[in-house]
C-alpha cells in the first residue's frame, strides 16, 4: 500500500513532464527542424558565437575583441554580452565543434529555463502540478517573447530574461531553506551566470523591476520580511556574487569605457531611437488578439507586441471575486505588488518621455518595448498570486480557476499561429559558417573609441593585418619599414585604452574608417649599412590586450567567482554525501533494532 501514492504521484509528474515538452517542442520546432537563419540579428549572434569559440580554442580564456574583414581587434565581446558567447563557444566546442548545434540547444534550454523557473514558483507557492504550469505558459507562448527569438534573433537578450525566473524561483528557495542545497544551489548559479553574462540593458532593467518588486515585498509583507534574515541573505549572495564575478572580465571593461563609444556617447542618437519607435507602443498595439505583421522597421516587419489581453482580462476579473480576508492578507499584498509593477513598466513603457526623463542608462535600451518584458513577468507573478488566493476561496474562485484552461490554449494557439506565420526557411543558418571573416550583419562600428583625436585619413601610410594573422587576444607582431615619425592607419578597431602596444603608440582614430593611427617609433636597426643607404629602419610593431585595472581586475575577478563557485559545489556535494551517509547507517540502526525486537 506504500507504493500506491507514490507510483501515482510519479505517473502525475511524468504526465506533466509530457506536457510541458509538447509545449517548448510546439514553441521551438523552427529552431529544431529548419535551417532557417531566420530574422534580425539571428545568425550575426551566431557568427559571434562561433569566433567566440574559436578564440577559447586557440588561447583558452576568452577573447575581448572580434577578428573580421572590416578590421582586427574590435572590441565586441569587452561590451556586448561577453560571458554567454563564452558559454555557448565552450559548449560548441564539447560537441565537437557544432556552434549550431550549440547554439540552437541554447535556445531551447531558455525556454526550458524560463518556463521551468516559473513551474518551480508556481510548486513553491503551494499549487498543484496543472495549475502551476499556467504562468509559465502565458510567459514564453506570449508575443513579444517569441518576436526576441524567430524576429530579432536577439540571443543574449533572450537568453538573460528567459533566465529571471529561474534565478528568482531558486533564489526565493534558497531564502526560505534551513541551509543551501546543491540543487538549488547549482540552479542559482547558472542562471545567475547566464543573467549577468548575457545582455547589459536586461541586466539594468532585470535588477531595477526586482528590486522595485522585492523592495515592496519587504516593505509591505510582513511574512516576506520574517524571511529574510541576516543568514537567508548571506546564502544568496554567497552563490549570486561569484556568479555576477564571472562576467567581471567583460563588465568591469565595459563599466569603464563604455562612455568612450560610439554608442554610449552618443545620447542624442539614443533619443531619437526611443521617439521614433515609440508608436509601436501605442495600446492598438498593445492590446490587441491578432498577431499579424506589424508595423516596424523596416517595412514589413513581422513584430508583433500584443500583450496576452485573455490572461490580463482572467486576472482582472479574477480579482472581483477572490477572498480578500485576513487570512490571504499576504497573497493579497503580493497580487498587488505585482499587479502594480506591471501598470507602472506599462505606463512607463508607453510614455516616452518618462523614461527619457530617468536617469542616464535607461534612456539607452532603444526601443521602449523592450519593457514589455518586465510587464509579462509582472503579470505572471500576479497569475501566481491570484492562483494562490482562489485555491483557498469560495466556490465562485475556485470555478474560475477552470478558466484558465481556454486562457491556456488561446495562448498557445496564438503562439503557435504566430511562428507559424513567419517566412521559413530564409536563409540557412549554415552559410554564416562559410564566412570566417565575414561580419553578418556588417560593421556598424558601435564600439570604436571616439573620444581619441580624429586623424584626417587621405594620404597616411597604411598597414592592413591579416585576419589570420591575430592569434585572438594574444601579441599580434608586425613589421615596417618607415621613418620614424610616420602615421600608419591600421585596421585596428579597438581603441588605445583596451590595448597594450609596443614600437608604436597611438595617436587617434582615422577619419575616413574610425580605426587606430599609430604613430612608429624609433627603428631598432641602426646598422652602418642602414645608415650609409639612406633605408628607413625595420621597426616592430607589437598589439595585444591592455593591461589596464579594469581589464586584469576584471580577470581576476573572474578567476576568483569560478574558484568560489566550484569549491561551494564541492562542499555542498561532499556534506550532502556525508549525511545521506549518517542517515543510511541511523535507517540500518533502526532496522537492526526492530529485526532484534
Amino acid at each position: 500500500m506504500s507504493r500506491g501514492p507514490r507510483t501515482s504521484s510519479i505517473a502525475r509528474g511524468a504526465a506533466a513532464l509530457g506536457v510541458a515538452a509538447v509545449l517548448l517542442g510546439a514553441l521551438t520546432w523552427p529552431l529544431l527542424f529548419t535551417e532557417s537563419g531566420f530574422a534580425g540579428d539571428w545568425n550575426h549572434h551566431l557568427w559571434l558565437m562561433w569566433h567566440q569559440s574559436l578564440a577559447i580554442q586557440s588561447g583558452v580564456f576568452p577573447s575581448l575583441f572580434l577578428n573580421s574583414s572590416y578590421s582586427v581587434l574590435y572590441p565586441t565581446y569587452a561590451f556586448y554580452g561577453g560571458t554567454v558567447y563564452a558559454v555557448g563557444g565552450v559548449l560548441s566546442l564539447a560537441l565537437g565543434g557544432a556552434p549550431v548545434s550549440a547554439y540552437v540547444l541554447i535556445y531551447v534550454l531558455d525556454f526550458a529555463a524560463a518556463f521551468g523557473g516559473w513551474y518551480w514558483l508556481g510548486r513553491m507557492a503551494g499549487l498543484g502540478r496543472w495549475l502551476a504550469m499556467v504562468p509559465g505558459l502565458v510567459f514564453v507562448t506570449s508575443a513579444y517573447y517569441i518576436v526576441i527569438v524567430y524576429v530579432q534573433g536577439d540571443w543574449p537578450e533572450f537568453t538573460g530574461v528567459s533566465m529571471i525566473s529561474l534565478m528568482v524561483a531558486a533564489g526565493l528557495n534558497v531564502l526560505r531553506d534551513d541551509r543551501l542545497r546543491v540543487r538549488t544551489a547549482l540552479a542559482l548559479a547558472l542562471s545567475s551566470v547566464l543573467f549577468f553574462g548575457s545582455h547589459n540593458i536586461t541586466i539594468m532593467l532585470g535588477l531595477t523591476t526586482l528590486a522595485l518588486a522585492g523592495l515592496a515585498c519587504i516593505v509591505c509583507v510582513p511574512a516576506a520580511r520574517a524571511a529574510v534574515t541576516r543568514k537567508s541573505v548571506l546564502r544568496v549572495a554567497g552563490v549570486v556574487v561569484p556568479a555576477a564575478l564571472v562576467s567581471a572580465w567583460y563588465l568591469l571593461p565595459t563599466l569603464a569605457y563604455e562612455s568612450t563609444t560610439r554608442i554610449g556617447s552618443d545620447y542624442s542618437e539614443a533619443l531619437l531611437q526611443l521617439r521614433s519607435t515609440a508608436n509601436l507602443v501605442s495600446l492598438n498595439h498593445l492590446f490587441t488578439f491578432s498577431r499579424t505583421l506589424g508595423p516596424g522597421i523596416p517595412t514589413p516587419y513581422y513584430l508583433s507586441l500584443a500583450l496576452p489581453v485573455l490572461a490580463i482580462a482572467w486576472v482582472l476579473a479574477g480579482m472581483l471575486i477572490l477572498p480578500w480576508g485576513s487570512r490571504n492578507r499576504t497573497w493579497i499584498r503580493i497580487l498587488l505588488i505585482c499587479a502594480g509593477t506591471a501598470l507602472l513598466v506599462a505606463i512607463v513603457m508607453t510614455h516616452v518621455g518618462l523614461l527619457i526623463a530617468l536617469p542616464r542608462p535607461y534612456p539607452l535600451v532603444e526601443f521602449d518595448y523592450r519593457l514589455e518584458t518586465y510587464v509579462l513577468l509582472a503579470l505572471c507573478g500576479a497569475i501566481v498570486a491570484a492562483l494562490v488566493l482562489a485555491r483557498g476561496g469560495s466556490r465562485w474562485a475556485r470555478a474560475w480557476t477552470w478558466f484558465a484552461l481556454p486562457v491556456c490554449a488561446v495562448s498557445l494557439v496564438g503562439a503557435i499561429e504566430q511562428i507559424s506565420g513567419y517566412p521559413y526557411p530564409g536563409q540557412s543558418r549554415y552559410t554564416t559558417l562559410e564566412y570566417p571573416g565575414q561580419v553578418e550583419t556588417g560593421d556598424n562600428k558601435d564600439y570604436q573609441d571616439v573620444t581619441a583625436p580624429v586623424i584626417p585619413g587621405h594620404g597616411l601610410a597604411n598597414v592592413d593585418i591579416p585576419i589570420e594573422a591575430v592569434q585572438e587576444d594574444r601579441a599580434t607582431s608586425f613589421s615596417t619599414r618607415v621613418r620614424p615619425g610616420t602615421l600608419l592607419a591600421t585596421n585596428i578597431g579597438a581603441g588605445s585604452n583596451l590595448l597594450q602596444i609596443t614600437g608604436a603608440k597611438a595617436v587617434g582614430v582615422d577619419s575616413e574608417t574610425g580605426n587606430l593611427v599609430l604613430e612608429v617609433g624609433p627603428g631598432n636597426d641602426r646598422s652602418e649599412a642602414a645608415r650609409a643607404d639612406g633605408a628607413a629602419p625595420e621597426e616592430t610593431i607589437s598589439v595585444s590586450t591592455g593591461d589596464s585595472l579594469p581589464i586584469v581586475l576584471g580577470r581576476l575577478l573572474t578567476f576568483a567567482g569560478v574558484a568560489i563557485l566550484v569549491l561551494e559545489l564541492l562542499a555542498l556535494t561532499a556534506r550532502q554525501s556525508r549525511l545521506k551517509r549518517v542517515r543510511l547507517g541511523a535507517e540500518r540502526v533502526r532496522s537492526d533494532a526492530m529485526a532484534s525486537d
